[in-house]
């Protein structure tokens, strides 16, 4: 009897424990895809050179990346065939400040053949800790940049450079959810 009641309260909490987790990863899954946005300081600035009707989409990564990168960029460009008739720049956070220019471009070269996308340098102190904030992995040491890890979210600032978007993860529903956004948004 008392064996029965030992496998009984270990079920109970077996399936207890795994209504938990299952809450629990739902609750992560539905709270992680969705958009978020933060006031940007330094937008207008920065990107003042830009057309006033252009939406800015900027993804950090690491040059020489051949894991996340690749299909981040495609991801970029699948947006961008996807969507002719929004005007969109596309920019490469270079997270590494000792990458060469030479090096940058090289790296572009193969996605510029279908993807007019621009590398971009954090020019302050301010830019670099908003988008290490944000989650752009900025290596501080040259040692680190080895790992090739790093986040996978883009950021989108929208014509009014007042803030900044930023997608965990650039798919059907995002684009869907970024279109409501542009539509309400006045420009």
């Amino acid at each position: 009897m008392a064996n029965r009641k030992t496998i009984f309260r270990n079920l109970s909490l077996l399936v207890l424990m795994s209504g938990l987790l299952f809450s629990l990863s739902f609750v992560i899954v539905f709270y992680s895809g969705k958009t978020r946005s933060v006031d940007c300081p330094f937008c207008k600035d920065r990107f003042s050179k830009e057309p006033k009707d252009t939406w800015i989409w900027i993804y950090p990564g690491l040059v020489g990346c051949g894991k996340k990168c690749p299909l981040a960029l495609e991801a970029l460009r699948r947006f961008q065939e996807r969507f002719p008739e929004v005007r969109s720049s596309f920019y490469f956070l270079v997270t590494d400040p000792g990458e060469s220019e030479e090096t940058i471009q090289s790296y572009l070269a193969y996605y510029r053949k279908s993807l007019s996308i621009q590398a971009l340098r954090p020019e302050t102190d301010e830019e670099i800790r908003f988008y290490r904030k944000l989650g752009a992995y900025l290596p501080i040491h040259p040692s680190l940049k080895i790992r090739d890890e790093h986040g996978t979210q883009f950021f989108l600032i929208p014509p009014n450079r007042e803030k900044m978007y930023l997608l965990p993860k650039l798919g059907e529903k995002e684009w869907m959810e970024i279109r409501k956004e542009m539509d309400s948004d006045v420009h």
